[in-house]
């Protein structure tokens, strides 16, 4: 008789198992933090597995005419990540594929597979349209002024100039916070915006982040990396238009937002703050729609400071909030500050100074206005009109840039195709200050139809009013 031919076995999940063992080992010792996606994550893994060992008893072992292959065997397979999406390929960098679904990945369906869903709005949605606003205004008032100056947060920036100040012990630094919290329309979740300025760099815009941004950005995302009893990090974003760390301070809960450039942040807040204080209800909307965004998860898409200018030009065209352009007009230009091209001051005014009328808060008022918002957006042509806080009026597309300041027109004439606003998208709101900036520019057909749907279903919803207050 011949010799008898030995074949050999490897269970594929016997390989996918060593697999992630040596990933995991690999990536434990740089990533030593944790988060309740990963602790929901390591359960699902640890309860499939005893699932599988409860319902799989039968052992295959070696015999005369099987053998199993030795782990050592394994050793030349390595995992290679790819996205489906975007059609991007990593390599064998889990970290390049894991930064890539946290910051560029386009997490919908390609346009191509994407089907129109029907849109309802929930339980909570409705409950939200028709609560009593007294009730809720009086608990969220209450959070979002406490949480406009608490002490933690000077711990935060104590601690992260403790951290940074031996990494750069011979510039200038200064922490400035900006962002929901300090409008007055933040949560208790709510994440912390930081400018972190580096240099004394508040006066200089950049387009995309410069090379010695994205050594900074570096260098502290090192130092906190050693520090994982205080900074937690939850993600490094270098290469969006703006890039941040996000992190998670462990000493007061909060999570952080860091930039290392672009200061505009700061000047936007400060002119959202002047703005809820002279109009109120301007920040009860806000409020409002906030907890709206996410009532619909719209807020993956469009970010609470677009719905904020949303609500400003809103109330620009009913004529009871200034334009951003009046009230620059109105500066000393010897005075002024910019932030690169872009004119960083506006004068303060109170309604009488203007003319305006203070709009009153009371809940009816407020519902009012909401079922007014929606029902001013459902209307509003999007195709070929622009959301412009800026001029504060209906502005056609064709004529923006016309209407534009001259800092606008300098700064684009040297280069307009990287540096105009981009005006082929769904949906144009313009920033007021960086007036190359289109906040939405993000939003693709899908989801601006979904924006509208969402409207004039809440519409509906909203209690009708019998008349202004």
């Amino acid at each position: 008789m011949g010799e008898v031919k030995v074949q050999n076995y490897l269970n594929p999940i016997t390989l996918e198992a060593d697999l992630f063992v040596k990933t995991f080992e690999k990536l434990s010792v740089n990533f030593k933090y944790i988060d309740k996606n990963l602790i929901h994550t390591l359960n699902r893994i640890m309860t499939s597995i005893e699932k599988f060992l409860d319902q799989n008893n039968q052992e295959i072992v070696n015999t005369a005419k099987s053998r199993l292959v030795e782990r050592a065997e394994m050793a030349g397979i390595e995992q290679c990540y790819r996205c489906s999406k975007c059609k991007m390929d990593f390599g064998k960098s889990i970290e390049r594929a894991a930064e890539h679904v946290a910051t560029q990945c386009n997490k919908k369906a390609p346009r191509s597979l994407r089907q129109e869903r029907p849109i309802a709005l929930s339980k909570k949605t409705k409950s939200l349209l028709t609560m009593d606003l007294n009730k809720f205004f009086t608990d969220h008032l209450l959070i979002a002024d406490k949480l406009k100056s608490i002490p933690e947060y000077e711990v935060i920036e104590t601690q992260l100039l403790s951290l940074v100040k031996p990494l750069f012990p011979n510039e200038p630094l200064r922490v400035y916070r900006f962002g929901s919290r300090l409008t007055g329309i933040g949560e208790r979740d709510s994440d912390v915006d930081i400018f972190l300025d580096i240099g004394d760099t508040f006066k200089i815009f950049e387009n995309r982040a410069s090379h010695g941004t994205i050594e900074k950005l570096n260098k502290v995302f090192k130092a906190m990396k050693n520090l994982p009893k205080i900074w937690k990090i939850v993600v490094k974003v270098d290469k969006a238009r703006v890039p941040i760390i996000k992190v998670y301070n462990d000493s007061t809960g909060i999570e952080c937002d860091i930039g290392f450039s672009n200061s505009l942040g700061v000047i936007n807040t400060k002119l959202v703050e002047h703005i809820f204080e002279i109009q109120p209800i301007a920040r009860y909307m806000c409020l409002f729609l906030k907890k709206w965004l996410h009532r619909t998860g719209l807020n993956e898409d469009y970010s609470t400071y677009s719905i904020v200018l949303m609500v400003i030009y809103f109330l620009q065209i009913r004529e009871v909030v200034p334009s951003v352009e009046f009230l620059q007009k109105r500066i000393d230009f010897n005075k002024a500050i910019s932030i690169g091209p872009w004119l960083g001051t506006f004068v303060s005014c109170t309604l009488n100074e203007i003319k305006m009328d203070k709009v009153p808060t009371t809940a009816t008022n407020v519902q009012m206005h909401l079922k007014l918002f929606f029902e001013f957006y459902l209307q509003f042509e999007f195709k070929t009109n622009v959301v412009c806080p800026y001029l504060g009026k209906l502005v056609k597309i064709e004529e923006l840039e016309k209407q534009m300041p001259t800092w606008y027109m300098y700064y684009v004439e040297c280069s307009p195709a990287d540096r105009m606003i981009e005006l082929k998208k769904a949906m144009i709101v313009q920033d007021p200050i960086q007036l190359n900036h289109n906040v939405t520019k993000g939003v693709d057909e899908f989801r601006f139809r979904d924006l509208i749907e969402y409207m004039r279903l809440s519409t509906q919803i909203i209690p009708t009013t019998k008349k202004e207050e």
